[in-house]
């Protein structure tokens, strides 16, 4: 009976061992470039900095905003939404950003957001992709709301 044991239990150290291993492999720098990059991109549209919104955001991206005021869904391309930016028709709000449940696997990444201001609150999810060793916004899916 020991000598099944024993194996036994080295068999599932060893993958439980490997299994962590596997998610210590994630670079902590990766998951605070993500957040910076979020961070930036909301700061850009915050200021109406077009050229910075530009670099943190794929041309093609997907950006949605479900309305739960008006009930109303908006879907923007990254280069239209960036051209919203640019002419003034979004941003230019004093808002406050929080990036959490940030997952980094290989070049791929999703975190939670939460943006507030005075009125309203934002919170959804964003997909970057890594190309050429930087983080991009690939799609955006948040839903905005009266801050209660």
């Amino acid at each position: 009976m020991k000598k099944i044991i024993l194996p036994a239990f080295l068999m599932v150290l060893f993958l439980l061992s490997t299994i962590f291993a596997g998610e210590n492999n994630v670079k902590k720098e990766d998951k605070g470039d993500v957040e910076q990059v979020i961070t930036n991109f909301v700061k850009s549209i915050d200021t109406r900095d077009a050229n910075t919104l530009s670099k943190s955001v794929i041309s093609g991206a997907n950006i949605f905003l479900f309305n739960q005021i008006s009930n109303k869904l908006d879907n923007y391309s990254g280069s239209q939404f960036v051209d919203l930016v640019r002419n003034g028709q979004k941003g230019g709000w004093i808002r406050t950003v929080s990036v959490s449940l940030v997952d980094v696997d290989g070049n791929i990444a999703t975190a939670k957001i939460n943006i507030t201001d005075a009125r309203l609150k934002e919170s959804g999810y964003i997909t970057l992709i890594k190309n050429d060793g930087m983080w991009m916004i690939a799609t955006e899916a948040t839903t905005l709301e009266l801050n209660k």
